[in-house]
């Protein structure tokens, strides 16, 4: 017999993911009746919402429970203590397997917005996409990219009750938008923090209900790819689980039955990706797997972990560096837009096929007039020029510290939602 189970009866709980009151079932430990965190459990309204976050999940997602649950019950209580006023074995186990996750408040993360010109990263975006400034800044907004000590970039993990579970730390190269590799990335979180990992990207469930989501493995990928709208469709959702062993079929389960999840793996890990997504749609969920880079990377590329970011960038770079030319592999790209409009149920072959390449030959027509503007340009124009793109730059960062102001003015809870855009 398994020691949890939903409740049963008519006591139901507000949904995590779609907010319906008293259509939420959770966890229960059947030896002391305690609930387990208020996210494990399942939504009523399996058609329309889906949410499913089991109580095996749960362990599988917190390994230290599991370890201290194997013990025996007079074990715990000699390590832990007694827990409650006439020391029930019970209630001290069922308060070790309940522990709460820590959050980081919303000012940590409101007092690192800004700064960009030292973040490497927003740099190098800003130098990638020269005629797209505005999306560049749509990104960094949207994802509340922000600027460490030493212009390092942290990416926030903040889940879809707009709660902050903890933020990573990374740096990057201005010139390549690499990650220089020599200095590690780290967490944000103190010592002694119970960290509960979500995806990357997840607090813009809320905000966009209905559309797909695209899924990869690092954030730098996610952000490109939120970026990039016209080599895929606009409206996307790209979340990233920041590490292989983070993508797990439950984890998916977050999201929704009613979420359809387009993954992009790594080139070191398709097949295993693949065997996860097969395993998702076995639980109900509409996974497709893109084989886009397994096609295109070459084996050098496969050894060193060659991903989606990787084509977006080189695709870009030849944008800006050929006069008026697009893509080498403009046909790699319309493939791609189709099978994406397709999976998504709006349109057939033949009408995803038509829509796709007109898109695209606006985009290389766009293209061709950008660069040959700016290959045309003289010297005292280049100069105008780039002192447009200087004081838009500017213009966007006194947004930014408008809206972080305004976020200040916010309630507590609202904060993140405000600063999002929400």
């Amino acid at each position: 017999m398994y020691p949890y189970q939903l409740e049963k009866g008519a006591n139901k709980f507000t949904c995590p993911s779609c907010g319906t009151a008293k259509k939420f079932r959770r966890v229960i430990e059947l030896a002391t009746g305690q609930y387990l965190p208020d996210y494990v459990g399942v939504c009523d309204r399996s058609n329309s919402c889906g949410y499913e976050y089991t109580w095996k999940q749960y362990l599988a997602d917190n390994p230290t429970l599991q370890n201290v649950r194997k013990m025996s019950v007079s074990s715990r209580i000699a390590k832990h203590g007694s827990l409650n006023k006439n020391g029930s074995q019970a209630f001290a186990e069922a308060r070790l397997l309940t522990k709460t996750p820590d959050f980081i408040p919303n000012d940590r993360l409101l007092e690192s917005l800004g700064n960009y010109e030292r973040n490497a990263f927003v740099q190098f975006l800003l130098g990638l996409f020269p005629n797209d400034a505005g999306d560049v800044w749509q990104a960094v907004r949207e994802y509340l990219i922000s600027t460490g000590p030493d212009g390092k970039t942290i990416f926030w993990q903040i889940d879809q009750k707009q709660r902050i579970r903890t933020g990573k730390a990374f740096v990057y190269d201005r010139a390549t938008g690499k990650r220089i590799k020599r200095i590690k990335p780290f967490f944000v979180h103190p010592k002694g923090f119970n960290l509960e990992q979500c995806f990357f990207g997840e607090h813009l469930l809320a905000k966009y209900p209905g559309r797909p989501v695209a899924f990869v493995e690092s954030e730098k990928t996610a952000i490109l790819g939120s970026i990039c709208k016209g080599v895929f469709t606009t409206d996307l959702i790209w979340l990233a689980c920041g590490g292989k062993s983070n993508f797990k079929a439950e984890s998916l389960k977050r999201l929704g039955r009613d979420r359809k999840i387009l993954i992009y793996p790594d080139a070191d890990g398709f097949e295993k990706w693949q065997a996860i997504a097969s395993e998702a749609r076995s639980k109900g969920l509409t996974v497709q797997v893109s084989d886009l880079i397994e096609r295109l990377a070459k084996d050098a590329e496969k050894a060193n972990g060659w991903d989606l970011a990787d084509y977006l960038i080189r695709e870009q770079m030849a944008i800006n560096d050929h006069n008026g030319q697009t893509p080498g592999d403009l046909e790699t790209i319309r493939q791609e837009r189709i099978g994406i409009m397709m999976f998504d149920g709006l349109l057939n072959e033949a009408d995803a096929t038509r829509i796709a390449t007109e898109k695209l030959a606006e985009v290389g027509s766009k293209n061709k007039e950008n660069k040959t503007m700016n290959w045309d340009l003289s010297n005292k124009a280049k100069l105008e020029h780039k002192q447009r793109i200087a004081d838009h730059e500017q213009s966007q960062l006194a947004e930014q510290r408008r809206q972080d102001q305004q976020a200040f003015e916010c309630g507590d809870a609202a904060k993140i939602s405000c600063i999002a855009g929400n």
